[in-house]
């Protein structure tokens, strides 16, 4: 798992997700599943820019891999690996 999937885990485990199994939370849709509200997303987006000192913007959003944690976690490395 690499650390920016560890931190998104960590995350929701925070947010009251049961994050026992990891694997299938990894590929879940999270916004399907409802494991976010409107406040929660604005502090991952926060979280995320703040942890990996990354700018999201409105294209990463809506990118269909933003949607899971495994996604999210490639648009954070690739991102990190551009700055």
């Amino acid at each position: 798992m690499s650390d920016a999937e560890q931190w998104l885990v960590d995350f929701f485990g925070a947010s009251g997700v049961d994050a026992g199994d990891h694997e299938n939370l990894l590929n879940d849709n999270y916004f399907d599943r409802e494991l976010l509200d409107s406040l929660e997303i604005i502090r991952l987006i926060v979280g995320i820019e703040d942890r990996f000192a990354i700018k999201l913007d409105a294209q990463d959003m809506q990118d269909p891999r933003f949607c899971t944690i495994r996604g999210l976690a490639q648009i954070i490395d690739s991102k990190r690996k551009a700055a």
